[in-house]
């Protein structure tokens, strides 16, 4: 069978995607190869990013934990050990890692918000503003547009739209601040805004 030669290693024209990503994986360890990296990052980036945000429920949080998890890659590449398993196992078992660490840091420093936390507070700070939707909205179709919602967020538009809570009874349920409740029922509020032009 006819062979190529790609970064230094032999390969069959018709080798698997598993024996490809060691190839890259191998050259961004032996030779720093960038152009390997390029290709690793460019396959695995956009399932770590899907995974992340099913897993962590924050888009931001989410972008950080795939940049930091391939730059562990790329750092430590020579630790992998094609004898241990596939390197999307190696590698999703490293963005795991990293995850555990965000969400560490996050728990232990709350003084660094999410990006839920940084969401701009208005001039007017009014419960009934805010609560407020641009068009009226029955509440099983509120039930339908939630199943979109990250979970942090679901469960805020449900205490508050489904149990009646106030913003504080929220707040003290969920041992948050009052600020991280208005802005992730606002982000909600946004999402299900968007939702409901899609639909009209």
């Amino acid at each position: 069978m006819e062979t190529v030669t790609e970064y230094g290693i032999t390969v069959n024209q018709k080798t698997d995607d598993a024996s490809q990503h060691r190839a890259w994986l191998i050259a961004v360890a032996e030779q720093r190869d960038k152009n390997a990296f390029a290709q690793l990052f460019r396959h695995f980036a956009p399932r770590l990013l899907s995974h992340a945000r099913r897993q962590l429920g924050n888009d931001a949080l989410a972008q950080e934990m795939v940049q930091e998890a391939m730059t562990k890659v790329w750092l430590k590449a020579h630790l992998y050990h094609p004898d241990k398993g596939r390197v999307s196992t190696w590698i999703f078992t490293v963005a795991r890692n990293v995850s555990y660490d965000l969400l560490r840091r996050a728990q232990a420093r709350p003084e660094h918000p999410s990006a839920e936390d940084l969401y701009l507070e208005p001039a007017v700070d009014s419960e009934v503003e805010s609560d407020q939707l641009d068009q009226p909205v029955l509440r099983e179709q509120l039930q339908k547009y939630c199943e979109h919602l990250p979970p942090k967020q679901l469960q805020v538009v449900t205490m508050i739209y489904f149990e009646d809570r106030s913003h504080q009874e929220v707040a003290d349920a969920l041992g948050v601040p009052l600020g991280t409740v208005k802005s992730r029922l606002r982000l909600a509020l946004n999402r299900i805004r968007e939702l409901l032009n899609e639909h009209h």
